[in-house]
């Protein structure tokens, strides 16, 4: 055998020891390892079977670019919550910032988040409790999609105006309860009936003054308690 065909020979072997390696030595492959720092995107955890179940990212595009954190997803695939951050001044100094931490409905949106919204001089912080109809009707999914889709503020604000007021009460989330503090700096608990309409609310003002108040179901007040 010539040093020509021993070249070829070593080549060939060489090729199958490889093959062998990447085929039987792959479930040898270290299962954890240890670094200093890694700079990503976003990283999605997955479970046994290879479905996303977190998502850990610097921005959530296209629609969410300037939100960073954590969304989660159930085993069918759907976004089950989240905690998202976002935060910047603008080029006069003012704020606007905001986190959420919300848990969702199957197959729905959020019926409970506690949240901070911080825009200027005005702050709000609280958490919200809310009912949901078990499936979206039509028109109010094809709302979230316009809405999401709107490219200027006043977009959003027409699509308001225009199309929830067609939507059929029974269809629309109903706030249940919230507490926290306000953006007129008062803290706060009101307590809402099924359909969504502020029954009960129990507050102390930016005077340190506490009140109670009832509503009917016209949202006009009924009864005061209050120590002024």
């Amino acid at each position: 055998m010539n040093s020509q065909q021993l070249l070829r020979l070593h080549a060939v072997l060489s090729t199958l020891a490889l093959v062998f390696l990447f085929t039987t030595g792959a479930s040898d492959a270290p299962k954890s390892a240890v670094f200093d720092k890694i700079t990503v995107r976003q990283i999605d955890v997955v479970d046994s079977v290879d479905r996303v179940r977190v998502q850990l990212a610097g921005e959530y595009g296209p629609r969410r670019t300037d939100l960073s954190g954590l969304l989660f997803h159930n085993e069918d695939g759907n976004e089950a919550g989240g905690l998202v951050y976002s935060g910047k001044k603008d080029e006069n100094g003012v704020i606007n910032a905001g986190a959420i931490l919300t848990f969702d409905q199957y197959g729905e949106d959020q019926i409970m988040s506690i949240q901070y919204a911080h825009r200027g001089d005005v702050k709000r912080t609280g958490m919200t409790i809310s009912d949901r109809p078990d499936e979206m009707g039509e028109i109010l999914a094809a709302f979230y999609r316009a809405f999401a889709a709107a490219k200027t503020p006043e977009e959003q604000a027409r699509l308001r105006k225009e199309v929830l007021p067609t939507i059929p009460r029974e269809e629309l989330p109903a706030s249940r309860l919230y507490f926290g503090r306000t953006q007129d700096n008062a803290s706060t608990i009101n307590l809402y009936d099924p359909q969504g309409r502020v029954r009960l609310k129990m507050e102390v003002n930016e005077d340190g003054v506490p009140r109670i108040e009832f509503f009917d179901a016209q949202g006009e007040s009924i009864k005061k308690i209050s120590i002024e």
